[in-house]
């Protein structure tokens, strides 16, 4: 078995020299479109691609940078800089000391310093709004306390079937609204009546709706009648 090794092709080298414009290159031209040759190329300012500026004939400004120069012709800046570095060999100074104490220093100021206003702190609770009153949650708590004892005696009285009956309330019913009354009874009947006196001439009832319906109106009458008769009694009516 023999190894076989591919020879590499040789590396790709352009015909074109690098430092040659680019044909056609629209970089650094105003429009997509516009191809080198084809009307007028300008330049924008600053950018890096296109055809050199000796050939398309174009102005640029150039600023001056503000500079000053020494005796010795070494550039220097005007504005401030920061302090430089210092330099390797030297040392920062050791050993300073003081001679204040500062014991008797923060004496000597708490001493002179002027005392905090503290107002007075004593409160008197006898001048207080709520002063020999009773505090608000007292009284709710004693509803809550009466509520539950309510519950739990008639919840008791009602296991032990000691259910006490309310006791029913009577009040006089007014003699106008009972004339008022009776005089709607008797409209009342007079329509009913009305009704019931189409059906009567019917001798043979065929259909069970027609039964029933003069056995309704039968009804409505005998029960307004009776009540006619109960309001026109003689007395005090009494009304639960």
């Amino acid at each position: 078995y023999e190894r076989q090794v591919q020879e590499k092709p040789p590396m790709y080298r352009s015909s074109q020299e690098h430092h040659e414009k680019v044909p056609g290159s629209t970089f650094g031209c105003f429009g997509s479109t516009r191809l080198y040759g084809a009307g007028k190329i300008e330049k924008r300012d600053g950018a890096l691609f296109g055809p050199p500026k000796e050939e398309l004939k174009l102005t640029r400004t150039k600023k001056t940078a503000q500079k000053t120069l020494g005796g010795s012709g070494e550039f220097k800046y005007q504005d401030t800089r920061r302090a430089a570095v210092p330099p390797k060999g030297e040392r920062p100074i050791m050993g300073i000391t003081t001679t204040k104490n500062f014991v008797t220093a923060n004496a000597v100021e708490a001493i002179l310093q002027a005392p905090k206003p503290t107002g007075n702190m004593e409160l008197n609770y006898m001048k207080k709004e709520d002063f020999g009153k009773v505090p608000e949650y007292l009284t709710q708590v004693k509803e809550e306390i009466k509520r539950e004892n309510e519950m739990i005696d008639r919840y008791v009285k009602e296991q032990m079937g000691e259910v006490d009956a309310a006791p029913e309330v009577y009040e006089e019913f007014p003699e106008e609204e009972r004339i008022d009354l009776i005089r709607c009874l008797k409209e009342k009947w007079d329509v009913v009546n009305a009704q019931y006196q189409k059906i009567t001439h019917l001798v043979k009832l065929d259909t069970t709706g027609q039964v029933r319906r003069k056995e309704q109106l039968e009804g409505q009458l005998a029960k307004l009648e009776a009540d006619i008769l109960k309001l026109e009694r003689s007395g005090t009516i009494l009304i639960h």
